[in-house]
């Protein structure tokens, strides 16, 4: 329920800028912590932030590099380790945002949920779309056990359904 709870609020805005490449959470909830993902890959390339101060900010990334977010609740001491899986083709925008932003911020686009995270035991959870559509995976590689839970990606990655 404290998951639900924190979504029907103001939510998090995860935005990027251009020039230098810095990402910025801005309404970073202190119940949560906020991590970057390789878009092509999706391996994990930082360790995660808590949003104890409201804010998350990413500086010094590679601007040739594309950057999901992903969030997590009940974070702790740990230091968790996730990957994701795209099982659906998927269309990567972000040069298409970016290279039409006048080097302005622009905020992340698309958000994929976790679908049945709480009943999951074997540590990989669904990524839904609104229509509770799977599009992708998240392996939780690195912990034992119900703590960190997943709660949701923000990307430019949305599904390519020119392919039908």
């Amino acid at each position: 329920m404290k998951q639900n709870k924190l979504l029907n609020e103001a939510p998090e805005q995860v935005v990027v800028f251009p020039q230098p490449r810095i990402i910025e959470i801005t309404g970073a909830h202190p119940e949560r912590a906020y991590g970057l993902f390789d878009s092509e890959t999706g391996t994990q390339v930082t360790g995660f932030k808590k949003g104890t101060e409201g804010k998350v900010e990413f500086k010094g990334l590679a601007a040739n590099k594309h950057y999901d977010v992903g969030v997590i609740e009940g974070m702790e001491d740990e230091k968790p380790y996730f990957a994701i899986a795209w099982t659906r083709p998927m269309k990567d925008n972000t040069d298409d945002f970016l290279n039409n932003s006048d080097n302005l911020p622009v905020i992340y686009p698309y958000r994929y949920l976790i679908k049945n995270k709480d009943n999951n035991s074997n540590n990989v959870f669904d990524l839904v779309d609104n229509n509770g559509e799977t599009v992708g995976q998240v392996m939780n590689l690195s912990q034992t056990g119900d703590k960190p839970q997943f709660v949701y990606i923000c990307t430019f990655k949305m599904k390519d359904d020119t392919q039908k």
